[in-house]
């Protein structure tokens, strides 16, 4: 499953090439690839044709386009999603989903392929709502709005507007192990098992450990270590770097 940092690669990819780019057409390929959109392929096609993406934005491991402050494209990608960035007329991807042309004030033409193995990924058009913080969406935008699929979801370590405070005091009423505690996407997203693992590791804190029991100066500790993770690089963000969002 990709991890925030290859989200964020394919986030960074993303961003250039569609901010300001017309949505030329869409053609959806297999409907599985719209379970988290409310309405037919037919649906997704035609309310995405004619508008504006505006930037890409991410919070945790959720993508999202918007187009306008109305509404967004949401992305999930699963277990084995990408979003590929393809000339015009480039050769159908094996176990290509979705296909967005874009026209570029740049750029030019281009196109937006989502494919997905397994079809656990997912596309949707989706509104946007306030964020209760007044606070950004999500990292690459300032727009205070984000998807009603992604509100429910907290900050991950890395975004600005995350609370450390509001983390400790979590923490200091829950009974649960800590590993437990990093993985639930209501109390800090995008920090999957392994980099759960390698955070407790570092941190030298044991995954059972009761959340509740934990010093201030340990749950500092962690933080500084999960954000160290998810910094940085990987072996496999540069595989997604290139595989994700190559022309």
């Amino acid at each position: 499953m990709p991890e925030l940092p290859e989200v964020e690669v394919v986030r960074a990819g993303l961003e250039p090439a569609v901010t300001g780019a017309l949505i030329a057409s869409v053609d959806v390929w297999d409907a599985r690839a719209l379970t988290r959109h409310s309405g037919t392929p037919e649906h997704f096609e035609a309310e995405l044709t004619g508008r504006r993406i505006v930037g890409a934005v991410r919070r945790g491991k959720f993508l999202w386009m918007p187009l306008g402050d109305d509404e967004a494209v949401v992305t999930h990608l699963g277990m084995s999603g990408q979003m590929l960035l393809r000339v015009p007329g480039a050769p159908e991807e094996r176990h290509e989903r979705i296909r967005i042309e874009l026209e570029h004030p740049v750029h030019g033409a281009l196109s937006v392929v989502f494919a997905d193995q397994r079809t656990f990924g997912s596309l949707a058009l989706d509104e946007l709502v306030d964020t209760p913080d007044a606070a950004a969406g999500g990292h690459g935008s300032s727009l205070p709005r984000v998807p009603t699929q992604v509100a429910h979801i907290a900050r991950d370590p890395l975004d600005p507007a995350f609370d450390d405070a509001r983390f400790r005091a979590r923490l200091a009423r829950t009974s649960s192990g800590i590993k437990r505690v990093l993985l639930d996407q209501t109390v800090a997203s995008g920090i999957g098992n392994i980099y759960a693992d390698e955070s407790l590791w570092a941190a030298r804190i044991h995954p059972e450990s009761v959340a509740s029991d934990l010093p201030t100066r340990a749950v500092n500790r962690l933080l500084a270590e999960v954000r160290a993770v998810l910094e940085r690089p990987s072996p496999r963000v540069a595989r997604a770097s290139t595989r994700s969002t190559s022309t």
